[in-house]
């Protein structure tokens, strides 16, 4: 690489730091006024976090309080302990308002610690690739829209997650046994507090290390069932299953997942009425972004298309889902790309983790916040660049093998 050579990788790390830069004096210059754009329902913050601290008061009827009590029981084991922490009563769900400033220290020193294991899973990992950018990277992403406006904002455990998926990746990739068997136990752990990382067990699949798929099994099985002791047990499972459908069943508008675009899209543009679209195209892109994540070459193109499957593709998916897409960039960044099409993809992510705060009456009223628009975009658009040359590649092979 030349020295002074512009990368896609240097291109990225660029327009975030002009970006940044400018939303800081953006805020400073409307003395915050311009959050409240981006901040559509400010006196809900930090709830996905105590709301389910609210919802474990009493373990054995925590999937009965509300049908927003989904997360597994694995979860809730954490969401005791910091009910213990805090005095009783002092937590009233939906209500920001009644929180304590003992329990917002909590939450502060809970994301403190949280930045910390989140800057020393980029660290190891591109370390493990032979970059030493991980402060500057961490910086960045740490005061993105999607961190700070989403992650921190709701106070979601997508985070956690994402970690621990980082972490595993990482390890997976070394040589020694219990790297990699550390590496299922993070999988495994991730998967019983948010339940779609499951889904990273395809990985093995696909490299056929089926004994290693099989253990991963066993842990998710051990650490997703077990815990249903404490947390009501078979009436508890079946509950949270009947939380999870009701969740699922719901009519959402926005930009968030496939689903919640069409219905908005149809709803303020098209006026068709017809919601069953949108689960036609969620089920196509799902099928497609299986086949993707087999076949594509580039392991971030792999990765963006297994974690768009818990990004766009549940019909109810929150806006920190997007946090998980941090894998694929990561990959994406030590994969010295030089094509002209990386360069776009460079900007694309810029789009989906830059710091952007700026919005104008106008496109607010069409859109809503702009900022969220712009992510989604650019989630879309490279998730459709990659349907693209999925669908590419699987005419070629058929054609080769007709050959």
């Amino acid at each position: 690489m030349k020295k002074y050579e512009i990368t896609p990788q240097r291109l990225f790390v660029s327009i975030m730091i002009i970006l940044g830069a400018f939303g800081i004096f953006w805020v400073c210059y409307t003395r915050g006024a311009c959050i409240n754009f981006v901040l559509t329902d400010a006196s809900f913050y930090f709830m996905d976090f105590f709301n389910h601290v609210f919802y474990v008061q009493t373990p054995q009827n925590v999937y009965h309080v509300n049908y927003n009590a989904c997360f597994p029981p694995l979860a809730y084991m954490f969401y005791w302990l910091v009910a213990q922490m805090l005095p009783e009563n002092t937590v009233i769900m939906d209500d920001s308002s009644s929180l304590s400033s003992y329990a917002i220290l909590l939450f502060i020193v809970y994301n403190i610690i949280l930045g910390i294991l989140f800057y020393d899973s980029v660290r190891k990992f591109l370390e493990s690739k032979g970059e030493n950018n991980s402060l500057l990277l961490t910086l960045l992403l740490s005061i993105s829209s999607v961190f700070v406006f989403t992650v921190v904002w709701n106070g979601n455990a997508a985070l956690v997650a994402g970690i621990l998926l980082l972490r595993a990746l990482e390890l997976r990739e070394r040589n020694d046994r219990w790297s990699q068997e550390l590496a299922l136990l993070f999988i495994a752990l991730a998967a019983g507090i948010k339940i779609y990382p499951a889904i990273f067990g395809i990985l093995y699949l696909k490299e056929k290390r089926y004994k290693e798929a099989g253990r991963l099994i066993l842990y998710g099985l051990i650490f997703f069932f077990i815990p249903f002791i404490f947390f009501g047990g078979i009436d508890g499972f079946i509950q949270m299953l009947l939380n999870q459908k009701e969740l699922h069943s719901l009519l959402y508008y926005g930009w968030r997942n496939i689903q919640a675009t069409w219905n908005k899209l149809d709803s303020q543009f098209l006026h068709l009425n017809l919601p069953i679209i949108g689960k036609i195209l969620t089920w196509l892109y799902a099928v497609i972004a299986m086949i993707g994540m087999w076949i594509l070459q580039d392991t971030w193109k792999r990765l963006f298309m297994l974690c768009s499957l818990m990004v766009i593709v549940p019909y109810w998916s929150g806006s920190y889902t997007v946090i998980y897409l941090v894998i694929p960039l990561l990959y994406f960044l030590c994969g010295g790309h030089r094509k002209g099409i990386d360069y776009v993809y460079a900007v694309l992510f810029v789009g989906m983790f830059c710091f952007f705060v700026w919005n104008t009456p106008v496109i607010t009223n069409i859109t809503g916040d702009l900022s969220w628009v712009v992510r989604y975009l650019s989630v879309y658009s490279i998730s459709f660049l990659l349907v693209l040359e999925t669908l590419g590649s699987s005419i070629r092979m058929v054609s080769a093998r007709k050959k």
